[in-house]
């Protein structure tokens, strides 16, 4: 948090270089009024820093919000990835199945090409 705030103040300093000559010179014109003058630099600080917790933790939370929907992301893919995993299991047990005799057994191998016909005849019609 330290770094951004000095960056931030950096980035103010340059942009506006004028404001440090201005209470400089504020000071120096205002004589007797000078602890008016501190009065509002400490006002305009506490600001400052009022605007640069608020500026730090929206930035966090948009951190943590895109972090949190990265993880969600990668948790569907990996879902998706286990679940198609699963049926290729299922489906190349039921294929490698077979009889008493060595012989395998055709049911399970008859339904995977009507399932394939079925798709690829959904897949044209569509």
């Amino acid at each position: 948090m330290s770094k951004f705030k000095k960056s931030l103040k950096l980035q103010n300093r340059q942009n506006d270089p004028s404001s440090s000559q201005r209470v400089f010179e504020g000071n120096n014109e205002a004589g007797d009024s000078g602890e008016v003058d501190d009065d509002d630099e400490k006002k305009r600080r506490s600001k400052q820093k009022v605007s640069l917790e608020e500026l730090y933790r929206k930035k966090h939370e948009e951190l943590e919000r895109a972090r949190m929907e990265r993880e969600l992301t990668i948790q569907a893919k990996k879902e998706a990835r286990e679940k198609a995993e699963a049926r290729r299991k299922e489906a190349k047990e039921k294929m490698l199945k077979k009889t008493r005799h060595g012989q395998p057994v055709m049911k399970y191998r008859i339904e995977h090409l009507l399932e394939s016909i079925k798709n690829t005849s959904q897949n044209h019609g569509n």
